[in-house]
């Protein structure tokens, strides 16, 4: 990888992880610089699942498992959990057959799942905000137009 540094000049940066039939996706590094979450699928028959991964690009970790199914959008908790979308919980787009997913909470280990969204359609893309709560997009229908509304939620970390 090559990047640019103030001066305009090149320089080489290192590779972390090199996957070159999958997709990697929605990073997040930790509060303290040391981890990286991401969503990876190995190739194109794959699910997405939620890996972790030493700054450095060492200790590749697989922290959720399942078939027929997403684990995207991971972000960290300040309490060591981590939040992340899934279709775990099944929903369908009311106008089509695609999948939704909502958001689910488990511990860094990747253990105890926990559904703490509860839209009927999308619920993604968190971000831990400043005062606790986290931020997501929603899709939710209405009656004001033809087609969907996307609209920033906020909730705290136990889903309320």
């Amino acid at each position: 990888m090559i990047a640019f540094d103030r001066e305009g000049k090149t320089k080489l940066l290192k590779t972390l992880i090199e996957i070159p039939f999958g997709m990697i996706r929605d990073p997040d590094i930790s509060f303290d610089g040391k981890r990286i979450l991401f969503s990876m699928r190995n190739d194109k028959v794959d699910d997405y699942h939620i890996y972790e991964m030493n700054s450095d690009g060492s200790d590749l970790k697989q922290l959720t498992w399942g078939t027929e199914l997403a684990d995207v959008d991971p972000i960290y908790l300040p309490d060591g959990h981590i939040v992340f979308s899934s279709t775990r919980d099944l929903k369908y787009c009311h106008c089509n057959i695609h999948i939704q997913p909502n958001l689910f909470k488990m511990e860094e280990d990747g253990a105890n799942i926990v559904q703490i969204g509860g839209g009927h359609l999308w619920e993604g893309q968190p971000s831990m905000m400043s005062d606790g709560r986290i931020l997501y997009g929603r899709w939710e229908y209405v009656d004001r137009q033809f087609g969907p509304s996307f609209g920033l939620w906020t909730m705290y970390p136990d889903g309320t």
